[in-house]
């Protein structure tokens, strides 16, 4: 039986470079296998499983835009030729097989690692009062106009090393997406204040990409709806002005989704209230644009992800732990048997992997090509 999941099999156009040869995209999830900020052999060698899986797209997570933010020492960057070259074969074998790899750019802001960055975090404000952030810089307009150019380089060096896009990391209190938030930017110029304003410095990174690499790179971006901060933070209701405005600047698809540092911890577990406000922030974001709406959020099966499709919820559906689970889950469930995938426990323990001093790399509950080792244990 190979009849099943009828929409989740449509191909979909992304801006004019892209075509995906159904809706499943594997989500940007931190795997932090680099070295000096090069993809590595292992790296590769994840990567090529999600790619040979049957996947329509991979997004590779969180290259930085400059040596001045990082966040783990294994974590990817795009700031000079080396990184390009490394990226040039992964890229190159996604093309080959018909499942593009876009090049997500990141600056992480205040959310960086002091250690790893120089020591200084930007950000767009002050902290808030009685918090304190040492280390944290309140961005000038110099400061702003330097970090448009390093997502400009970064871009062309995306497609000198064969990408045809790049998605902006504007979700989950990191730079782009601190200045969306109101909880993160109190300015009271040009670059604070109204929805819109607060959107300005996404809106001027996309120009400079656009004019660096004169059209030829789709710019899709990852754009945080809600910090899960209730009325303090960034909220669907928002970004009514802003969605149509980066549809006008010629983005090409949007990536929803949630949360920030401090309430991060909502989307360590399957909680069905956290996912029930997800997909109903998604489909205030598709009423407000054409353009194509993904997100990714506890999606776990094929099935789950065809009704998300037949409900009208989104167009395409992003998963990271459930195809880090299973690279393979996408071709067993096409092929009708989704019985044989090793199901996601979202457990969270992934992400727990991240921070744990004892660990370098990030592990797993049920697939045995990188099975958390025993002696790891959390409560």
């Amino acid at each position: 039986m190979t009849s099943g999941y009828p929409l989740t099999r449509q191909p979909i156009d992304l801006g004019r470079h892209l075509q995906l040869k159904n809706r499943v995209y594997f989500a940007p999830m931190g795997i932090d296998l680099g070295r000096d900020g090069c993809l590595t052999e292992e790296m590769f060698g994840f990567y090529r499983g999600i790619i040979d899986g049957g996947c329509a797209m991979v997004v590779l997570a969180n290259s930085a835009v400059d040596a001045s933010t990082r966040l783990h020492s294994g974590g990817l960057c795009l700031y000079d030729e080396q990184h390009a070259e490394c990226l040039a074969p992964l890229i190159d074998y996604g093309r080959q097989h018909a499942c593009p790899v876009v090049v997500q750019l990141q600056h992480y802001g205040a959310q960086g690692n002091r250690a790893l960055g120089g020591g200084v975090l930007l950000a767009p404000s002050r902290s808030a009062p009685g918090k304190r952030q040492p280390g944290v810089r309140v961005m000038t307009h110099a400061d702003i106009r330097a970090v448009c150019s390093q997502f400009a380089h970064a871009a062309r060096l995306a497609r000198q090393a064969g990408s045809r896009a790049v998605q902006l990391q504007a979700s989950n209190g990191y730079l782009l997406s601190s200045f969306l938030s109101p909880h993160t930017n109190r300015r009271t110029d040009r670059y604070g204040g109204s929805p819109l304003r607060r959107a300005r410095l996404l809106l001027e990174v996309i120009e400079a990409i656009a004019e660096a690499t004169q059209g030829e790179v789709d710019i899709s971006v990852r754009l945080g709806i809600d910090d899960c901060l209730g009325e303090k933070g960034q909220q669907p209701a928002l970004l009514e002005h802003v969605v149509p405005a980066l549809q006008q600047a010629g983005v090409s698809a949007l990536m929803c989704s949630a949360a920030v540092r401090e309430t991060f911890h909502y989307m360590l577990r399957a909680d069905p209230r956290v996912h029930a406000l997800l997909v109903q922030g998604v489909r205030h974001i598709r009423e407000l644009t054409s353009l194509p709406v993904g997100f990714a959020g506890f999606t776990g099966s094929l099935a789950q992800a065809e009704a998300l499709l037949d409900l009208g919820v989104t167009d395409l559906v992003g998963m990271s732990r459930a195809l880090f689970a299973d690279n393979d889950l996408v071709n067993k469930s096409l092929a009708g048997k989704p019985g044989s995938v090793n199901a996601c426990r979202f457990d969270g323990n992934c992400f727990r992997d991240k921070s744990n001093p004892r660990l370098d790399r990030v592990y797993c509950c049920v697939n045995d090509k990188y099975k958390r080792p025993d002696s790891i244990r959390y409560d």
